[in-house]
């Protein structure tokens, strides 16, 4: 495993679907994430983690709390909580 953190976002279209953060230890984001997410509005609706070495990937599907897509300057807020909060 790499000793640096990774992350990719996957999009559909113009929104944000997913969060895959591969980090070098084992001290998952998502507790961090969740309540970022909660007050932009945005609903955390899957979560798997894997162990890969000594480190893990973690997946965060996401949308808003109202079932739409996490789009425009929402998507932009996303990404700037996840890389503040993974690196």
């Amino acid at each position: 495993m790499e000793n640096e953190t990774l992350v990719h976002f996957v999009e559909e279209k113009a929104g944000l679907t997913a969060v895959e953060v591969r980090q070098p230890r084992r001290s998952p984001l998502i507790a961090k994430l969740h309540r970022v997410f909660l007050g932009l509005g945005i609903v955390v609706s899957s979560y798997q983690v894997q162990l890969l070495g000594d480190g893990i990937i973690e997946r965060l599907v996401l949308q808003r709390s109202d079932g739409s897509s996490v789009d425009g300057e929402l998507g932009e807020k996303a990404r700037a909580a996840v890389l503040e909060n993974a690196t």
